[in-house]
């Protein structure tokens, strides 16, 4: 696969970015409302304990890491009239009818008929239309950016702006709409009902408006992807494991979603959860010059540096109690690090391609991506979902089936502010020991995208 021209050369494609990043606002909704309040939902409306919500979660997400490593080959033996990620796109509109149905789980059923329909949702939400959106996504967006690294890492910077506003608005409305609404378990099903239609037809806007770029594949011989193929990636790129190390430790911070419960039992208030969404915003302007600073800093430094400014913001945390100001401020320094790892990503995916490449291996982008990726999203968010409800059991958290907010005991509330401080800022420090491995293939990047670009000016003149 050869690079074309600078992007600097070429004017930034306004029209297909914007298309782009329909589906990327989609599916940041859908996040939003099943990781943040799949667990309260369960636990506070039909009556299942917190272990057994994360219990759930955790099967279902090793299944899915499972499904997310067949995804991979499937793209990577994906070469359709439509392109080899595109046709997957149409996920979204799987996963948010899976969504509808899951917060419209039968209260009058059963506890075991409860359990056995929320993890079938779930399952089917991320194991199946997610893992094959997700799977085809990074050869997709190569395809549709014309394989140009710079303009991919734009489209990822200033990306995050419109994905970070876009799913800005589910994030403050979200919590007042549940206040107003979401007063029983058929109030749920309504709610996000009214979520899932809206945002459900925007999030098709990739798929039908943007197409891959036929020319990045003329002339590539589509040699069928093996198992064999597969195993020499696993024990030829040590960068493989310490991504997804990384990407393992972040999701488990990011789906031990105790954010809810905190503003329910120690603020006092969950109308006002979507104001720490707002401090989001103000590092929003730096994503605009994020292009900038990565010509200065590698991916993984900014990365690096964002985990130790979050550290500080969960220290804040700790003592922040009710302290609305203390909260905002600790919500802006540990978005310093969700803004790097959740838009710059693709980066690091292209040089772990660019990698196997240069080790003579297949380059498996589909393969890669769900190993270093996709495995580690699905892992990440199944031990993070299954540590919220075991330590919320641990510290005695009482569960109810009428929506009430039942008085909880000493034990809970500092478990609770544990999850919400302690907890991730130590899991950060994990995070920071992976990423200055990883770091170490930024090194490497110059002499492997000239050994690259010899290689293949060298098979053109052959061919």
């Amino acid at each position: 696969m050869d690079s074309v021209k600078s992007s600097a050369k070429k004017k930034f494609p306004m029209g297909r970015f914007l298309a782009w990043k329909t589906s990327d606002i989609s599916a940041a909704g859908l996040n939003i409302i099943v990781t943040t309040y799949l667990t309260i939902y369960c636990t506070n409306y039909l009556g299942v304990s917190g272990t057994l919500v994360g219990t759930i979660l955790l099967v279902s997400n090793f299944i899915d890491a499972i499904t997310d490593l067949l995804a991979g080959f499937v793209i990577d033996n994906t070469h359709s009239k439509w392109g080899k990620g595109r046709p997957y796109e149409i996920g979204i509109v799987g996963m948010w009818i899976c969504t509808a149905l899951m917060f419209a789980t039968p209260v009058q059923a059963s506890q075991t008929v409860k359990v056995i329909w929320i993890f079938f949702m779930y399952t089917f939400i991320f194991g199946v239309f997610n893992t094959l959106r997700g799977a085809g996504s990074t050869a997709y967006m190569i395809r549709a950016f014309d394989n140009d690294r710079e303009l991919v890492g734009k489209v990822g910077s200033y990306g995050g702006i419109v994905t970070t506003l876009g799913s800005m608005i589910v994030s403050l409305t979200f919590p007042i709409a549940m206040g107003a609404i979401a007063t029983s378990a058929a109030g749920w099903t309504k709610l996000v009902a009214l979520y899932a239609l809206p945002l459900c037809l925007l999030g098709i806007g990739r798929f039908v408006f943007v197409k891959e770029n036929p020319a990045i594949d003329a002339g590539a011989k589509h040699n069928k992807v093996t198992f064999q193929d597969f195993i020499q990636v696993f024990a030829k790129n040590k960068y493989v494991w310490f991504y997804a190390g990384m990407i393992v430790i972040f999701n488990v911070i990011q789906n031990m979603t105790v954010q809810t419960y905190y503003f329910t039992y120690i603020v006092g208030n969950t109308d006002i959860l979507g104001i720490l969404s707002i401090m989001g915003i103000m590092l929003l302007p730096l994503m605009l010059f994020m292009p900038l600073i990565l010509k200065k800093f590698s991916v993984s430094q900014v990365i690096m540096g964002g985990a130790i400014l979050a550290i500080a913001g969960y220290g804040v945390n700790f003592i922040a109690g009710a302290n609305m100001g203390m909260l905002c401020a600790a919500a802006v320094l540990t978005a310093c690090v969700n803004l790097p790892i959740s838009y710059l990503c693709a980066v690091l995916l292209m040089d772990l391609f660019n990698y196997n490449e240069y080790k003579g291996l297949a380059r498996l982008e589909g393969t890669t991506n769900q190993l270093a990726h996709g495995m580690s999203v699905q892992i990440g968010q199944g031990v993070g979902g299954f540590l919220l409800g075991v330590l919320l059991d641990l510290g005695g958290f009482v569960s109810s089936e009428a929506g009430a907010a039942a008085v909880q005991s000493e034990s809970a509330i500092s478990m609770i502010r544990y999850m919400y401080s302690l907890i991730p800022a130590l899991l950060l420090v994990i995070l920071i020991v992976c990423v200055h491995f990883l770091g170490k293939l930024d090194k490497e990047m110059p002499e492997i995208e000239k050994a690259l670009q010899a290689r293949h000016s060298q098979n053109q003149t052959e061919n």
